[in-house]
């Protein structure tokens, strides 16, 4: 059996891959060029980054906005809390009043009736 084209055939394939590969790195080499140029052209752009630094100061504005209200929300459910809190004590108190007079109905009642 004759073989011979496939010895051609590796050497392209294997000479495909090596170019495929310094593309590769061409291409990386040029990103990291436009990324690089990109950058310094944002920077040396005064408008955009004014811009940049308004959308920043709004996007700041907006989150102390929005801490203040969390802030507002946490005060009055601590407020809820320590009224429902006094609540809770308070009936508990009422409760052991009406624990205390109840019994006391209860042992005069006995008295009566063995009396």
């Amino acid at each position: 059996m004759d073989i011979e084209w496939l010895d051609g055939l590796e050497t392209r394939v294997r000479d495909a891959v090596a170019r495929l590969e310094e593309l590769g790195e061409e291409n990386r080499a040029l990103r990291a060029q436009i990324k690089t140029l990109e950058t310094r052209l944002a920077a040396a752009s005064t408008p955009a980054a004014e811009s940049a630094e308004e959308e920043i100061g709004e996007e700041t504005e907006n989150l102390r906005a929005h801490i203040r209200d969390l802030e507002e929300q946490l005060a009055a459910s601590e407020t809820e809390r320590a009224e429902a809190a006094a609540a809770a004590k308070s009936w508990e108190i009422e409760r052991e009043e009406v624990r205390r007079r109840v019994e006391g109905l209860v042992a005069r009642l006995e008295g009566l009736a063995e009396g």
